[in-house]
């Protein structure tokens, strides 16, 4: 018990230390994006900016929060258009990457604005679509932007909003007229709802979303790859809610209710089946829209993303023993495709590029904070779908030990010993080896598949 007493204690140390957390938060990924022209790019959004990899997750690569233009606590919407082009929404504005990552731009058509969310054609990558929401007054200026040509220019759709509306989602569909947005609306009762457009965005339906309200917002996790009309919604808050409409939302179906914030939600490539989650819920799987809802997965999700090469998620890597996984089994066992001390360093750019220029004197203490070590060519190989499969939610040092790490892995991860970069590291161990004991107190691993849930 003393043990375990002076590791909790070196835990909060480290929790506690501006050196660990540079913006306060606690080293997490919360989005997996994959580029739809190159299922080898996957770009996770961290709270410590975004992790790039080139190779389908055998090395991964940082870019700081300041090469996109901002710092702090804010986790930008991100899109990958045609191109490799990075779109990165702001709270001022967007930024848009070179093809390569090693520069940034600020699009001058939405400087000052909040982007709040956009969304890139998936069969049509060099268009997008970015939403913006910006307080005015007593209410909110909401406006969308087009680009057809990869993120190079962007033109206003002339979209008409009511001005109380506090948009939050927006998403395309198969046929290019038809746009979906989701937000509140404010007053003595706000009410969340979803806007439906069939001339591309100009003018909008507008639906009350059941359930919904300004603490319990409506998020668009879908919209059927072959069927503009089927739409899928996710309310915030606890309990989360998982809603669908058939009939391009003029009604709506409740799916499932969590037990905690459902943060995770993605419908399959072929839209015939859909993963949701969270981390008290762990993952759910249902057929669609045949619904029979079976839980396949522990893991603490904090996202979700299920792209050609199989399901991603996000975890809490403190509880489950890593940070993104990857499954090729619909999300029934994940191997692991990143660790948070995989980070190599920052994006590889030419000398004097912008983004080398701002990561690289901010990488040494990145570095010590998320233990990780450059050890190119010492590694065991990528790890990506070539990872084993994993006991999903129990404590790391459970993991398998040879289960395979990206190339840039040591320290902590590899059992080594990484001097003073290896305190934070052995926080996370402590901080897994308590949650665990404390999510097992919980139930937490006690979760029998219950079908669809009242």
């Amino acid at each position: 018990m003393r043990r375990l007493g002076g590791l909790a204690a070196l835990a909060v140390l480290v929790l506690t230390s501006g050196a660990a957390f540079g913006n306060g938060r606690f080293p997490s990924a919360g989005h997996v994006e994959v580029d739809p022209m190159d299922p080898a790019h996957v770009v996770l959004r961290a709270t410590y900016g975004l992790v790039v990899s080139t190779d389908g997750g055998a090395r991964w690569s940082w870019v700081c929060e300041e090469a996109m233009s901002f710092a702090g606590i804010w986790d930008p919407p991100i899109g990958i258009t045609a191109g490799s082009a990075l779109l990165v929404g702001l709270p001022d504005g967007l930024s848009v990457s070179t093809p390569d990552g090693c520069g940034f731009s600020r699009v001058g058509a939405l400087e000052g604005k909040l982007v709040v969310d956009l969304a890139v054609d998936k069969t049509n990558p060099a268009r997008a679509v970015v939403l913006t929401s910006s307080p005015l007054g007593s209410g909110f200026e909401t406006r969308l932007f087009w680009t057809e040509d990869g993120g190079a220019s962007f033109t206003d759709a002339d979209a008409v909003f009511p001005d109380n509306l506090r948009g939050l989602t927006v998403d395309l569909t198969p046929d290019p007229a038809v746009v979906y947005v989701s937000g509140v609306l404010g007053g003595a009762m706000p009410m969340g709802v979803v806007l439906r457009s069939t001339d591309g965005g100009k003018t909008h339906e507008v639906t009350p979303v059941p359930g919904s309200d300004d603490t319990h917002g409506p998020f668009i996790g879908a919209v059927d790859p072959a069927d503009a009309n089927r739409v899928y919604v996710r309310l915030d808050g606890a309990p989360g809610r998982l809603l669908h409409s058939a009939d391009g939302a003029k009604t709506w179906e409740e799916l499932f209710v969590g037990e905690g914030a459902l943060l995770g939600f993605s419908l399959s490539p072929d839209g015939k089946a859909l993963v949701v989650g969270g981390e008290k819920d762990g993952i759910w799987r249902t057929p669609a829209p045949a619904w029979a809802f079976e839980q396949v997965s522990r893991l603490h999700a904090r996202c979700l993303r299920w792209a050609e090469a199989g399901v991603y998620a996000c975890t809490e890597e403190a509880l489950d023993g890593f940070s993104v996984g990857l499954s090729v089994t619909a999300g029934s066992t994940f191997g692991v495709i990143s660790r948070l001390a995989d980070l190599c360093g920052p994006l590889p750019c030419p000398a004097g590029s912008a983004t080398r220029s701002t990561c690289e004197p901010r990488w040494p203490i990145m570095q010590m904070t998320l233990n990780a070590m450059s050890c190119d060519g010492a590694g065991a190989g990528g790890g990506g779908a070539g990872g084993g499969p994993v006991d999903a939610g129990v404590p790391p040092g459970d993991v398998p030990a040879t289960e395979p790490l990206g190339d840039c892995a040591c320290g902590v991860a590899r059992g080594g010993t990484g001097g003073e970069a290896s305190v934070f590291g052995a926080a996370l161990v402590a901080l897994g080896f308590i949650g665990a004991r404390r999510a097992r107190r919980r139930g937490f691993r006690s979760y029998e598949p219950r079908g669809k849930r009242p």
